[in-house]
């Protein structure tokens, strides 16, 4: 499933296009590993945006600055959320589990 250097978004929307009609949970989690050497440069070409609207509900959903926050994303994936979490302050830490 390697795409050439600079894929574009026609074929990220296939892929995820394709994903959607996987019902079979073996095939899914085969296309998700298969997916993964693409993954990053797809979610780029789609301007995947969720990541950056969880952490902006995050912010939104506390009742004070986040100072000292220790939040827990749970099935984090590649870590995305984490990754936007950027903008708040050091003292905020993330951890996140996989499954």
């Amino acid at each position: 499933m390697a795409q050439e250097e600079g894929g574009s978004l026609s074929e990220a929307r296939a892929r995820v296009g394709a994903l959607h009609g996987i019902t079979d949970l073996a095939q899914k989690l085969l296309f998700y590993d298969r997916w993964a050497l693409d993954y990053d440069q797809d979610v780029a070409a789609l301007q995947y945006r969720a990541p950056r609207l969880a952490v902006d509900c995050l912010m939104q959903a506390l009742p004070g600055p986040p100072n000292a926050a220790l939040i827990l994303d749970v099935a984090c994936g590649t870590g995305l959320v984490a990754a936007e979490s950027w903008r708040w302050p050091e003292e905020v830490q993330f951890w996140g589990t996989r499954s």
